[in-house]
């Protein structure tokens, strides 16, 4: 048998938000195409999104899937754009791919490594995906501000910590196990008024109160919309 390596290549990462109990639907389109398979977590979306009410999947539970993909990528997200389509009510709803550095692949011994074809859109979609990782509980009070300051919305997801007492003790915080995570899909030139709204939330003001980062959207997808 030919032994296997590990190599560090370019990949993309797809996050695609649809309705509760689709993830593994979604996952099984994505594997046809090509995808090694995918991670589904529970979240809840917070109001707004235009796209999202159109399909009935504002204020309401959902899965989000992460997808790593390497040169399977265009297949993949062809793949998933397709079954949107086709069954909009069951997974109809957006996706946002991202771009990743570097990815570990296990690959065989003797497999040439080749880069992923850049995209001439690369980081020109006109979006940015905001994240926010906040104590349990808060993340409503951050996003309420976010769509004060022009977000449409956003999806919360229950995480959870893993700091120590000697975390607590270097860093001066307090240690509370419960996160929410928070996801924000945003136009680009609405980021910095964003941020500055959510940077405004006593809580975050707070030490150890919350992280937030934002990330350039390679390409945003409608999912169950033709054209």
């Amino acid at each position: 048998m030919e032994p296997m390596r590990h190599v560090f290549k370019p990949a993309k990462l797809l996050i695609c938000f649809v309705a509760r109990h689709r993830g593994d639907q979604l996952v099984a389109v994505t594997k046809s195409a090509g995808a090694r398979g995918g991670t589904i977590a529970p979240g809840r979306t917070i109001g707004g999104n235009r796209i999202l009410a159109a399909l009935s999947l504002a204020d309401i539970d959902q899965d989000i899937v992460f997808t790593i993909m390497g040169l399977e990528a265009e297949a993949v997200i062809d793949a998933v754009q397709k079954a949107a389509i086709k069954e909009p009510k069951k997974l109809g709803g957006m996706a946002v791919l991202l771009d990743v550095s570097g990815m570990l692949f296990r690959v065989p011994g003797r497999e040439r490594e080749e880069n992923i074809e850049e995209s001439g859109e690369k980081m020109n979609s006109g979006y940015k995906l905001i994240t926010v990782i906040v104590n349990h509980g808060y993340a409503d009070d951050v996003m309420a501000a976010a769509r004060k300051a022009g977000a449409k919305g956003g999806t919360i997801l229950t995480a959870r910590g893993t700091g120590t007492e000697e975390d607590v003790k270097f860093f001066g915080i307090s240690l509370v196990p419960e996160k929410d995570m928070l996801m924000i899909v945003a136009e680009t030139d609405t980021i910095s008024t964003i941020l500055s709204a959510i940077n405004s939330v006593p809580d975050i003001q707070k030490p150890g109160g919350g992280i937030v980062y934002n990330m350039n959207v390679e390409k945003f997808i409608p999912l169950g919309h033709q054209g």
